[in-house]
C-alpha cells in the first residue's frame, strides 16, 4: 500500500454518498441500530463479498464519520486488508493514496447499503428473515479475500485471443449454398456467436442439414456449430466452437459472486452449473425442477458439475436449512464432504447396503413429513415453515446410479417413489451416471426426473437417454454441457465452473466456522 499506513487510515475521516446516507439512516431505524457505523460495517462487508466495484457517479456528500468510529483499533488491520485485497483481486484502482482508499470505502458503503435495503425489502420487514439473509449473504467480514492472499485467481493468462473468422465463415456457408449477412459477432468463453441475417428464410433447413459440412470446411476437428433463433426477424445465432487454446476457464470465485448477488428466497434452491455461451451466469431452481438427471462420460466434467450444484446451495443455506444425502459407490467423489454438518444422517453411503438403508430412510422421512403437514393443516414444506416448523431441504445426490441399480434391482422402485412424491416434502434428487442406457434408466425414472444435464457422451443414443434429443455427443468436453431445466424446454448450452477440491474444502471450513 505504498504511501498508506494504518495510522494514516485511523486518523482519517470517511463519508458515503447522499443516497447511501439516506439508506443508512432508514436501516438504523428499521433494524434498531444505534449508530450509522453499525450499518456502514454491514454495508461494506456486504459489498466486499461481491465482485469488482462498477459504481460510478457516487458523490461524497453524506455525513462524515471518523475512522475510530467506523472501524476500531482491534479490527482496522483486517478491514484494510480486505478492502485492499478486494481492489487487487478485481482489478479496481490501486489503493496507494488516502484519496483512493477513502473513495473505495465510499463506493463499498454505497453499494452495500443499496443491497442491504433490497434485502430488507425482500424480507418484507421481517427481522428474523432479514437476519437469516445476512448470514447467508456473508454480510459480515468475508473470508474470501483473506483466503486468496490478495492474489487474483489467474487461470487465463496464457489464453490466445479469439479471432474474427467472419470471412472464412461466409465462404464456408457459400460452399454449402447458404447466403447470409453477418450482423454482429460475440466471443464467449469457448464459442464465438455470429448473429446472421438470412435474406431467404427457406435456406434455414439447408443450413441445418449442412452443419457437418460446415464443420469440415471450418476445420473444427469434429466439433460442430449449433443454431438458435436470433432476436430479430430472419436472424439466427450460429455458435462456432473455437480451438481449446482460446478457451476461457470460469474460476470458482465467479460462483461465489453469483451466489452473493442473487436475492435470497427460501422457497428456491438456486444452483449455478456455469455460464452460457456468451459468458453470462446460468442458474435454475432445483426446487422447481424438482429432480435432476446428470450424465456424461469419463472426463466430461460431470463430477465438477455436481460439486458446483452442491456448493451453490451450501454457500446460500446454513445446515439448518439444507441437508445432503450423498451416495457414492466410488468412495471418492463426495469424500470431501465427510464429517460436514450438512450430511443427512451424518455419513456418506459408499456401498449398496448403506445406499439402500439411506434411500429407505428418506422414504420414511418423506412420509413422516406428510403426516406432519396433515397434522398442521398444510400441504408442503413452504407452508409448514411459515407455521414455524423447522424442516431443511434434503437434496439426494447419487453418483453412478447405473452401478446402484445393477447391484440392487429393488432399489429403483424406492427411488421412483421419492421422485414421484418427495417434491412437496422438500426432498429433491440429483441422479448421475457415466453410462446412460435404456436398461438402467427405465422410462419410469426418466419420466419422473424432468430436469436434465448432459455433458459429453460417446453416442447420440446416450444423448437421447439423458436429454430426449441428440447433441451431447458433439460437446467439447471439460465441462461443456446441455441443460434442460424445464421439461419440454430448449436445451441451453452451458460451460461449467472450475471448482477444485481446495475450493470445496475452503467453503466447508467457512460454513463450519459460521456454525460455531
Amino acid at each position: 500500500m505504498s504511501d498508506l499506513s494504518i495510522q494514516q487510515i485511523m486518523n482519517s475521516r470517511y463519508r458515503t454518498s447522499t443516497e447511501a446516507d439516506r439508506i443508512t439512516v432508514a436501516l438504523m431505524s428499521s433494524l434498531g441500530l444505534s449508530t450509522k457505523a453499525n450499518v456502514a460495517r454491514l454495508a461494506i462487508g456486504r459489498s466486499l463479498a461481491l465482485g469488482a466495484l462498477t459504481v460510478d457517479g457516487v458523490d461524497a456528500k453524506g455525513l462524515e464519520i471518523p475512522a475510530a468510529v467506523l472501524f476500531t483499533h482491534e479490527d482496522i488491520t483486517a478491514w484494510v486488508g480486505l478492502i485492499v485485497a478486494h481492489a487487487k483481486i478485481y482489478g479496481n484502482e490501486r489503493l496507494e493514496s488516502m484519496d483512493a482508499f477513502r473513495a473505495s470505502v465510499r463506493k463499498h458503503w454505497h453499494r452495500g447499503a443499496t443491497l442491504l435495503m433490497e434485502d430488507w425489502k425482500a424480507s418484507d420487514g421481517n427481522f428474523d428473515k432479514f437476519l437469516e439473509t445476512l448470514i447467508i449473504r456473508r454480510a459480515e467480514l468475508p473470508d474470501v479475500a483473506a483466503a486468496s492472499n490478495g492474489k487474483k485467481e489467474d487461470i487465463n493468462t496464457k489464453v490466445e485471443k479469439p479471432q474474427d473468422n467472419s470471412a472464412q465463415l461466409l465462404k464456408s456457408l457459400a460452399d454449402i449454398g447458404v447466403a447470409v449477412e453477418i450482423k454482429v459477432l460475440t466471443h464467449g468463453p469457448r464459442v464465438t456467436r455470429y448473429k446472421v441475417f438470412l435474406s431467404d428464410i427457406n435456406q434455414l433447413d439447408k443450413l441445418r442439414r449442412g452443419l457437418e459440412r460446415l464443420s469440415l470446411s471450418l476445420n473444427l476437428q469434429g466439433a460442430q456449430p449449433t443454431i438458435t433463433h436470433g432476436d430479430e426477424a430472419k436472424t439466427v445465432n450460429l455458435d462456432v466452437p473455437r480451438p481449446q487454446s482460446t478457451w476461457l476457464s470460469i474460476p470458482f470465485l465467479k460462483l461465489r459472486e453469483w451466489v452473493a448477488s442473487t436475492p435470497f428466497d427460501d422457497e428456491k434452491l438456486i444452483v449455478f452449473p456455469g455460464v452460457d455461451v456468451l459468458g453470462n451466469p446460468y442458474s435454475f431452481d432445483l426446487a422447481a425442477a424438482p429432480h435432476l438427471l446428470v450424465g456424461g462420460t469419463t472426463g466430461s466434467g460431470k463430477s465438477v458439475c455436481l460439486h458446483s450444484l452442491i456448493l451453490s446451495m451450501i454457500l446460500r443455506l446454513p445446515p439448518t436449512m439444507l441437508k445432503l444425502a450423498l451416495i457414492d459407490p466410488k468412495q471418492v467423489e463426495f469424500s470431501t464432504y465427510q464429517n460436514s454438518n450438512y450430511l443427512y444422517g451424518g455419513d456418506i453411503a459408499t456401498d449398496v447396503d448403506t445406499a439402500r438403508e439411506l434411500i429407505l430412510e428418506l422414504v420414511v422421512e418423506m412420509e413422516a413429513r406428510y403426516q406432519t403437514f396433515m397434522a398442521s393443516g398444510v400441504s408442503n414444506i413452504y407452508e409448514a415453515r411459515k407455521k414455524g416448523l423447522i424442516l431443511p431441504y434434503i437434496v439426494v445426490f447419487i453418483e453412478e446410479l447405473a452401478d446402484l441399480v445393477m447391484q440392487d434391482k429393488d432399489i429403483e422402485g424406492h427411488i421412483i417413489r421419492l421422485a414421484q412424491k418427495a417434491r412437496a416434502a422438500g426432498i429433491h434428487l440429483v441422479l448421475a451416471t457415466q453410462r446412460p442406457d435404456a436398461k438402467t434408466f427405465s422410462g419410469l425414472i426418466r419420466s419422473n426426473i424432468p430436469a436434465r444435464i448432459a455433458l459429453t457422451v460417446q453416442k447420440s443414443t446416450e444423448s437421447n437417454i439423458i436429454l430426449d434429443e441428440t447433441g451431447a455427443e458433439l460437446l467439447l468436453g471439460a465441462g461443456d454441457m446441455l441443460v434442460k431445466a424445464k421439461p419440454g424446454g430448449q436445451a441451453d448450452r452451458v460451460h461449467g465452473v472450475r471448482a477444485t477440491r481446495a475450493d470445496i474444502e475452503a467453503v466447508l471450513r467457512e460454513r463450519s466456522a459460521r456454525a460455531h
